[in-house]
């Protein structure tokens, strides 16, 4: 029952707390999936636009060079026109580090910014990527202008190149780039400080980059990797990076349609016990190349939402476990009572009323209401098992009382005891001595009757009543009878050797015979007993004891009935034929062995 009380309990809350903690992680769970789209849209965004105001205007510039040149009368003009807007285009454009102009004879001129940023210097570039006939080869592959050229990314400032063509009367007499650094980009990779969800974040978190659709490092800005920056180009796997390194293997998380559709991607990778999120999205440059711009941080820096859902779950589940503890305690306290009262029932159905406490009240209204009906009901059974044998009341429970407390006609052995001289030993006790000994003395004898499955009928003043055969049949009923009288006659003996103060002479009598035994009397007042010839019969033959021999402890006599019924024993001697009163005729009579005390 507490078990059962405890696990219900249990179960329910759990159930109801499980349910308030599944909506509460999906709540959650939805609300920081849509933070995390916002913020991964916004900030791929706000880098995409910072990158667009930093290389649209060398973008616009080497096309306005262009487009200034093409305006000239020949194409010598042309060209010189051409160099002379290098100076301002370098001064006016902060994302231009230098211009590269390429002719048809692989003559290189260029033009650019002083290690002080104050001045400007000439150079001819010796990198093979600003030849015109590689020029051609890519102009010829596209259909921009101006066009992205080869990224360069030998030595410690790699740059990517915008170029566009100078075109006279149908042919290219020349083209024109704008070295933008890496260096620079990876500057506005870094400028940024504010997420896109408009919260201030810590710079010293963030690492930003953009690579390639062939996973190469193009831009890279990381203040906690001071990686340097003639890595860049190489594969992520290689980098140096170690959450770059882990991105390739890593799996795409379940995004928004929205998301998707801007082609931004979410990655948690994990790095140790680290976990970090990365975000990055899909751009295609005007000449169709393919580039991801993207950042990545600690999951708990600006992702708090995943902390506050992690925090929230195992909240959850400890209301849902500090819950189930408290269930079990007012489980138990509710089912420690019953468990009470269970144990009290199976009490009543062993006939165990003895030495039984009275059961705790309870502060539940209808738990109290049964403990004080058991407790009432104890009382009542252990004050009737003091005046209804124990040993009758479990028998009959046990065949049924209807049936085995019908009267009827059976063959029984009975046994009557008579205490010698009771009168003369109680005029000089009072009440309570006479009592006490009486108690004991009928304590020894029910002892004997049970113990070889006697039913003992009633005390008749100083004597007793027990009879062997009903309501449980058996054959041997007249041998029970002999060995419980044994035992009686020992257990007397006995408690005169240990109280020679209360030394008391017992008479005996076994009879066997018809008698009438089940329920006699009114409706009201029911007594499982025996009535007949045999009963008087048996009374009259302990009376006689007396005469046949000199009491000294015990004397037990049998009729022949009993003898012949048990099989005529070897520990009985023939005591003679003897007159009994109200009865015609002798009867014989037989003695135990183990109290003759002397011959007459």
């Amino acid at each position: 029952m507490t078990w059962l009380v405890s696990l219900t309990f249990v179960t329910v809350v759990t159930l109801c707390g499980g349910i308030v903690l599944y909506m509460s992680v999906h709540t959650n769970l939805k609300n920081t999936r849509s933070l995390i789209e916002k913020a991964s849209i916004m900030s791929t965004e706000l880098i995409n636009n910072a990158l667009a105001a930093y290389m649209t205007p060398a973008f616009t510039s080497v096309y306005a060079i262009k487009t200034y040149a093409e305006e000239q009368p020949t194409a010598q003009s042309a060209i010189f026109r051409a160099r002379q807007t290098f100076r301002g285009v370098l001064f006016g454009v902060k994302s231009v580090e230098g211009l590269v102009l390429s002719l048809p004879n692989e003559t290189v001129w260029g033009l650019k910014h002083a290690k002080n940023r104050q001045d400007l210097v000439s150079f001819h570039p010796e990198q093979s990527l600003f030849e015109f006939s590689r020029m051609q080869a890519i102009d010829a592959e596209t259909d921009e202008d101006p066009f992205w050229g080869d990224f360069y990314a030998s030595g410690e400032d790699p740059f990517a190149t915008a170029t566009s063509a100078i075109r006279f009367n149908g042919e290219t007499i020349g083209y024109v780039s704008a070295i933008i650094t890496m260096k620079g980009v990876g500057s506005v990779l870094a400028s940024r400080d504010e997420d896109g969800v408009g919260n201030d974040i810590d710079e010293e978190d963030v690492t930003r980059f953009i690579l390639t659709d062939k996973n190469r490092v193009l831009a890279y800005s990381s203040p906690t990797n001071e990686l340097q920056q003639h890595n860049l180009l190489a594969l992520t796997s290689e980098f140096g990076d170690p959450v770059l390194a882990k991105l390739e293997t890593s799996k795409k998380q379940p995004f928004s349609q929205r998301a998707r559709q801007r082609g931004v991607e979410l990655h948690l990778i994990y790095d140790g016990e680290d976990m970090y999120v990365l975000v990055m999205q899909k751009l295609i440059s005007p000449d169709g190349e393919v580039y991801y711009v993207g950042e990545y941080q600690l999951a708990n820096s600006r992702y708090d939402e995943f902390t506050r859902l992690i925090n929230s779950v195992f909240a959850g589940v400890a209301v849902v476990f500090l819950s189930a503890l408290v269930a079990i305690f007012f489980a138990r306290r509710l089912a420690s009572p019953l468990k009470g009262i269970a144990a009290r029932a199976q009490k009543f159905g062993a006939l165990e009323f003895e030495h039984l406490d009275p059961l705790p009240r309870s502060h539940i209204r209808e738990v109290d209401q049964i403990t004080s009906a058991m407790n009432a009901s104890t009382s009542g059974l252990q004050a009737m098992s003091r005046y209804i044998p124990k040993s009758l009341y479990a028998k009959l429970m046990a065949l049924g009382i209807d049936r085995a407390a019908k009267a009827k006609e059976a063959e029984l052995t009975i046994l009557f005891t008579d205490i010698e001289g009771f009168t003369s030993i109680s005029e000089h006790r009072s009440a309570g001595e006479v009592a006490s000994l009486l108690n004991n003395h009928f304590k020894l004898l029910v002892s004997a009757v049970e113990a070889h499955q006697g039913t003992v009928d009633k005390f008749v003043g100083d004597g007793m009543l027990a009879f062997w055969g009903a309501p449980d049949e058996m054959e041997d009923h007249a041998q029970r009878a002999i060995a419980a009288a044994e035992d009686m006659a020992r257990a007397i003996q006995q408690a005169n050797e240990a109280a020679p103060e209360n030394e008391i002479h017992v008479r005996i009598a076994i009879h066997t015979g018809p008698v009438i035994v089940g329920n006699v009397g009114a409706v009201e007042r029911w007594n499982y007993t025996i009535v007949g010839d045999a009963v008087n019969v048996c009374s009259r033959l302990q009376s006689l004891g007396g005469t046949i021999s000199t009491v000294k402890g015990a004397c037990v006599v049998l009729s022949g009935e009993t003898v012949e019924k048990a099989g005529h024993p070897d520990n009985v001697t023939y005591r003679g034929s003897h007159e009994v009163r109200g009865r015609k005729g002798k009867v014989e009579v037989w003695q135990l062995n183990s109290t003759i005390c002397d011959e007459q």
